[in-house]
């Protein structure tokens, strides 16, 4: 018994001998990679441009001096050129704080399923990483700097994560949620579109996509509209013409229902219902004349709905998950679904919005 403890001593430290060290790199040899593109090239050999944004450490900030250097390359795969990257820079790349990610036009109108597996698959790829379409392409837009960026690509994190602008055309969809609508049955994959004007980054569009490519594109308003009737999202703002004039109601609150009727060709109901205050008006308003605005805002958002919802399910596609609510409603089987897939086409919409006005504003 007494020899088997220094024995054991002895093992021990000759197990830890043979153990080799950590690969932990400081962080003076890390180049930190801020935004990643994909662009789809439709060559043969090399199908794939990715594009990495890397912040380079500055004891300077300020307007205009946000310092980055961007490494590209094309590539068989996404992986393979990640891997051959490595070899163009001095420093381990992390990952780790990259949390967005650009697909060029033509990526997304040929397939968005590699670049997710490859996303999916990588440990240190934060699955909350923000996710958009970059026009004309991913490589162009990581090389144009808005002149007001203090720190290499903030500006998408202040836009997307609502931390600088919050935006009622703004969009947001993660790393998780792309997933899930991909693999999702009776949900549709969605990604906002990013432009540049030269000066700053501009969000005002929305892709939807079908479960492989991009089916429809929303402009300006549809998008406003898209954000207040999918994700009851406040802080917007409703036009209508009241009489011979325009109005606009500032969105305070704002909350939405679904119900579907397990009908041969079944009837979605959408209810919202809206409070907020007038934010512009020439109109002055009393009590009855208040009901009658109310209306009219009434009217506009559930004719602009309407028309939103049809355009959407022409396009074959289905970004507010409709046909999940409607498994999950009726316990649905494949029976079921297959069922869904076949009416959907010609589904009825009705639309049931009320607006509250709390308050007309200020008048000095």
């Amino acid at each position: 018994m007494r020899m088997r403890k220094p024995l054991l001593a002895v093992l021990l430290i000759g197990i830890c001998a043979m153990v080799a060290g950590c690969s932990f790199k400081d962080i003076d040899k890390r180049f930190f990679v801020v935004a990643m593109g994909i662009d789809w090239t439709g060559k043969t050999d090399t199908p794939y441009l990715v594009t990495l944004r890397i912040a380079v450490p500055t004891t300077k900030f300020g307007e205009g001096l946000a310092e980055s250097q961007i490494e590209q390359l094309e590539a068989p795969t996404i992986a393979e050129a990640v891997r051959n990257l490595k070899a163009h820079v001095d420093k381990e790349l992390d990952f780790g704080h990259c949390k967005v990610f650009l697909f060029g036009d033509e990526m997304v109108n040929h397939s968005m399923l590699v670049p997710l597996s490859w996303l999916s698959r990588r440990r240190d790829i934060q699955l909350i990483s923000y996710m958009a379409v970059a026009r004309p392409s991913a490589n162009k837009m990581l090389k144009d700097n808005p002149t007001t960026e203090r720190i290499a690509g903030n500006s998408f994190l202040l836009m997307f994560g609502k931390e600088g602008t919050v935006s009622p055309y703004t969009v947001t969809e993660y790393l998780f949620d792309s997933v899930r609508r991909f693999k999702e049955t009776g949900l549709d994959p969605i990604l906002p579109i990013v432009t540049f004007d030269g000066n700053s980054y501009v969000v005002e569009r929305l892709s939807l996509l079908d479960k492989k490519s991009e089916r429809l594109e929303l402009d300006a308003e549809e998008t406003k509209l898209y954000n207040l009737s999918a994700n009851a999202f406040a802080r917007s703002g409703i036009p209508a013409d009241f009489r011979g004039k325009r109005i606009v109601l500032y969105v305070a609150h704002a909350s939405r229902n679904v119900s579907i009727t397990k009908e041969n060709i079944p009837t979605i109901k959408l209810k919202l219902r809206i409070s907020g205050m007038i934010e512009q008006s020439d109109t002055t308003f009393n009590p009855s004349t208040l009901k009658e605005a109310q209306r009219a805002l009434e009217k506009s958002v559930n004719e602009n709905t309407m028309a939103l919802l049809t355009k959407i399910r022409d396009a074959g596609v289905d970004p507010y998950g409709f046909g999940l609510h409607y498994l999950a409603q009726y316990f649905g089987s494949e029976r079921d679904w297959q069922h869904w897939q076949e009416v959907y086409p010609q589904v009825k919409f009705e639309v049931d919005a009320h607006v509250t006005i709390e308050s007309t504003g200020l008048i000095r």
